[in-house]
C-alpha cells in the first residue's frame, strides 16, 4: 500500500537502476487497502496482497518489503498486520524506530517494545533500527540495547546531511529537469517533504 505517485519508490528506483515496472511494484494504496478491510475483512486484503507479492517475487531472488508507517494510514490493527504480512511473505523483519525529539529512555523503550510485539507475533525479527537519534544520545543507547535486545540494533544519528538529497536525488524522483543555476550533485538547499507510505511496496534487483 501507498499513496500514488510514489516518490520514495521513484527515488529508490533511480538510485539502484532498478527496470521493474512500477505498476507491479505495491499492493494496493491506502484508500484501497482500508476500504477493502472494512468491506470485506482482513482476511481478504491479506490474500490481496500475498498475491501481489508473489507475482513480483517470482520474478527475483530478493524482495525488500517496505511496511506502512503507521502515521498516514487509516488501518486498524496496523502492527499485526504488518507483522501477519511479513510471515505470509516468509520475510524478516528490521523494525525501524524514530528516535527525533525523543528522550533516551523513550527511544530505548520503544526500540524494546518494537521488538517484542513483532517477536511475539511470530516475526523473525533480524535486526533493530533506531533512526535520528541526537549524537549525545547515540552510544548510551546502543549500549543499553545491545544489553537488552538479542538482535542487532543500529543507532543512527539525527545527521543534516543524511536528510538532505541532493538535487539530482530530488529531480529524478520529481521526474524534474534541473534548468539552471545549482549543482545536481551538491545537497538540495531547501527542504522536501513526501507523503510516500510504505505497505506491501516491494522494490528489487533481479
Amino acid at each position: 500500500m501507498h499513496h500514488r505517485p510514489d516518490r520514495l519508490f521513484d527515488l529508490l528506483r533511480a538510485r539502484y537502476r532498478l527496470t521493474q515496472d512500477p505498476s507491479t511494484v505495491y499492493g494496493l494504496d491506502y484508500h484501497e487497502a482500508s476500504a477493502l478491510q472494512a468491506e470485506r475483512g482482513t482476511d481478504e486484503l491479506v490474500s490481496r496482497l500475498v498475491d501481489r507479492f508473489h507475482a513480483v517475487a517470482r520474478d527475483y531472488e530478493v524482495v525488500l518489503v517496505l511496511g506502512t508507517d503507521f502515521a498516514d494510514t487509516q488501518l486498524p490493527d496496523e502492527l499485526a498486520l504488518n507483522a501477519r504480512l511479513a510471515n505470509e511473505f516468509g520475510a524478516s523483519v528490521i523494525p525501524v524506530v524514530g528516535g527525533k525529539g525523543q528522550t533516551a529512555e523513550s527511544v530505548r523503550a520503544e526500540a524494546r517494545n518494537a521488538f517484542r510485539a513483532y517477536d511475539g507475533l511470530g516475526c523473525d525479527v533480524l535486526a533493530m533500527v533506531v533512526n535520528r537519534v541526537s549524537g549525545e544520545d547515540r552510544e548510551a543507547i546502543a549500549e543499553r540495547l545491545a544489553a537488552r535486545l538479542p538482535v542487532p540494533c543500529y543507532v543512527l544519528p539525527d545527521e543534516p546531511a543524511l536528510a538532505a538529497p541532493t538535487v539530482a536525488q530530488i529531480t529524478q524522483a520529481l521526474g524534474a529537469t534541473v534548468v539552471l543555476g545549482d549543482d545536481a550533485g551538491s545537497p538540495a538547499t531547501r527542504s522536501t517533504s513526501s507523503s510516500a507510505a510504505r505497505c506491501c511496496r516491494t522494490s528489487s534487483t533481479p
